[in-house]
């Protein structure tokens, strides 16, 4: 048999030797080529693993960087807004919104489809524990602002009738509301309706009109059918009856003085001559027995003084009218009627300015200096500054102004007020600024040297570390330069 392209070389066997040979190669060439085409194929299997991981970590770390910053800004972003309502009702849906699209366009960035499907499984996890996050912020802020509506409700209904009802009743609804729980809220009821009781005592006492008031007060605190009345409040309770007791003799005192001077001034014009008007005034307890003989003594008297004044007694009284009482002046047998009268009233001419000194408070100086602490002394809690609450330091700050206004004589208050406020303002800041500054203070006098060159700022800092800390600044640390400040610095911390 001859095959084309074989030689016939009439040896037996040499035919078929041929042809195995030729199949031997092309077996050879077959695997070589597979070979070249699995490599082929490997590197370009190992070519897309490499280009995917590339693609999703570029795409998954600067997403996680972009997204967790955006997260960071909504969730610092202000609680209340300009009109101070709260800004937690939208965060969720802003957080939402903006995440998705963000994803969205990155997922239309993706050129790898096993890249982009890892990238969208991973960024979904990410994003289930955010809006988690995100509603976990949400919830406090919720609870927050919810009790701090709470607190405002219940300091407003403690001085309103049928207040306790509405305390409870507020009160169980955030407890309803899961913004707390059964056992909070009924310690805040308990807390809410002693203050309640406490300050409608409070409130009736200063109401009290007269005696009989305070009577029926002290009779119902006797009794104590009230169970929110606690035993402090009680006492404090008489203690404020007593002093309102007080007050009305005071104020029954006052109202009887004015009468008589007002009484008795009519008596030296010569418009009062009637008894029976006194013997009225006295039956009307508008003035007392001591008061009424006076009047009645006088009505029996000239009451014209003499023809002359008395030089020396004229000029002693009108360079010391702040000296005398109306009463005084008129009562005066030294000086003529018509002399008694004009000094009377110069005298209320000055007490009308040194009343109108003393009010200082609602002057336009008080006004101002009242403005002025309460811009440098904000309240700092979002809701109680929205709803106009006055920090506690700016009624510290008010207290003392107050005070010290109140040691100035009359006459000087009014022009003193804003000098004096001004200086407590700068000296309230100055010492709000040191502690601050002392509370931002690193942890070792060492860290301090590193931080400042020898001089006034690294003493000042280093004593108050001192003070701070309670331990004594060696002297060293006053002057030892920055290098070797740091070496000690490092060997301590290797410690």
């Amino acid at each position: 048999m001859r095959i084309p392209g074989i030689n016939q070389t009439g040896v037996p066997g040499a035919e078929q030797l041929s042809l195995g040979a030729i199949s031997s190669a092309a077996q050879g060439k077959m695997r070589v080529s597979q070979a070249l085409t699995k490599v082929v194929d490997d590197y370009n299997v190992m070519s897309n693993k490499a280009e995917a991981v590339a693609e999703y970590g570029q795409h998954y770390e600067s997403s996680l960087m972009a997204m967790d910053a955006n997260y960071d800004d909504m969730i610092n972003q202000p609680h209340y807004d300009a009109d101070s309502n709260p800004t937690y009702r939208g965060l969720e849906e802003q957080w939402n919104k903006s995440s998705m699209k963000f994803v969205t366009e990155k997922l239309n960035g993706f050129t790898n489809k096993a890249a982009k499907s890892k990238y969208q499984e991973d960024i979904g996890t990410y994003l289930r524990g955010k809006a988690n996050d995100m509603r976990g912020v949400i919830r406090k802020r919720q609870v927050d602002y919810s009790t701090g509506v709470l607190n405002f409700q219940i300091e407003t209904f403690k001085t309103q009738p049928g207040g306790a009802k509405k305390t409870t009743n507020a009160i169980m609804d955030q407890v309803q509301l899961g913004n707390m729980d059964l056992a909070t809220g009924q310690a805040l009821n308990q807390k809410s309706l002693e203050n309640y009781a406490s300050t409608q005592l409070t409130m009736a006492i200063e109401s009290a009109g007269d005696d009989g008031d305070l009577d029926a007060i002290t009779a119902s605190l006797l009794e104590n059918g009230n169970p929110y009345l606690t035993l402090q409040s009680i006492q404090n309770g008489f203690t404020s009856i007593r002093q309102k007791e007080a007050q009305i003799d005071k104020d029954i005192e006052q109202g009887q003085a004015d009468t008589y001077e007002a009484m008795l001034i009519k008596v030296v014009l010569g418009d009062l001559t009637s008894q029976t008007d006194v013997d009225l005034a006295l039956s009307g307890t508008n003035i007392n027995a001591r008061q009424f003989d006076d009047l009645t003594k006088r009505l029996q008297t000239d009451m014209k003084g003499p023809e002359v004044d008395n030089w020396s007694e004229y000029r002693a009284v009108s360079l010391n009218l702040e000296q005398y009482s109306a009463v005084d002046i008129l009562t005066n047998t030294m000086l003529t009627r018509p002399t008694r009268i004009k000094l009377v009233a110069e005298l209320g001419k000055l007490n009308d300015e040194t009343d109108k000194d003393l009010d200082w408070v609602s002057s336009q100086s008080g006004r101002e200096a009242k403005r002025r602490i309460m811009a440098a002394f904000v309240n700092k809690t979002p809701l109680a500054k929205a709803m106009g609450v006055v920090s506690a330091e700016a009624d510290e700050v008010l207290t003392e102004l107050y005070s010290a206004i109140s040691a100035i004589p009359a006459g000087k208050q009014q022009s003193s007020v804003l000098s004096i406020a001004n200086g407590i303002i700068a000296r309230r800041q100055k010492e709000n600024s040191a502690v601050t500054e002392s509370n931002n203070l690193p942890d070792s006098y060492e860290e301090i040297a590193t931080l400042y060159p020898p001089g006034e700022k690294r003493k000042e800092q280093l004593m108050m570390w001192q003070k701070k800390n309670g331990f004594v600044v060696p002297a060293s640390a006053f002057i030892i330069n920055h290098d070797d400040a740091l070496q000690l610095l490092e060997e301590k911390m290797n410690e």
